[in-house]
């Protein structure tokens, strides 16, 4: 059954491996295109998740500028993908040991900042 460590470790191996794919035929972050993004075929905007494919292909390359341009929230994405598939019993008892007002305060700020850099890159 899938959990999230075993989601983490997958996520993180698909990630280094098409980061070595890419290296290796020498293709850059920008001319990366896995699956089209259902939200702008529909709307013709960007969703608040475009760009985080290349900004992660982009962490693995070691162009760290280029993927804060492309989403700045790879670099959260990964970190978290880190701690779970290495530290999940203390993530697990981390989170446990929060209060529910700290949790709804962190999700709530996640969302707002979400939101935020979505806004921000339909503006640009």
């Amino acid at each position: 059954m899938l959990n999230h460590t075993l989601l983490a470790r997958l996520f993180l191996i698909g990630l280094g491996g098409f980061g070595l794919y890419t290296a290796a035929s020498e293709m850059s972050a920008t001319e990366v295109s896995l699956i089209p993004c259902l939200f702008h075929l529909v709307t013709d905007l960007v969703c608040p998740g475009c760009g985080m494919t290349r900004a992660c292909l982009a962490i693995t390359h070691g162009h760290f500028g280029e993927a804060w341009h492309y989403h700045p929230f790879s670099f959260l994405i990964i970190g978290l993908a880190i701690g779970m598939a290495f530290f999940p019993v203390w993530f697990k008892n981390a989170w446990s040991r929060c209060s529910p007002i700290t949790r709804n305060v962190l999700a709530v700020s996640g969302i707002v900042l979400c939101l935020s850099v979505w806004i921000h890159k339909l503006w640009a």
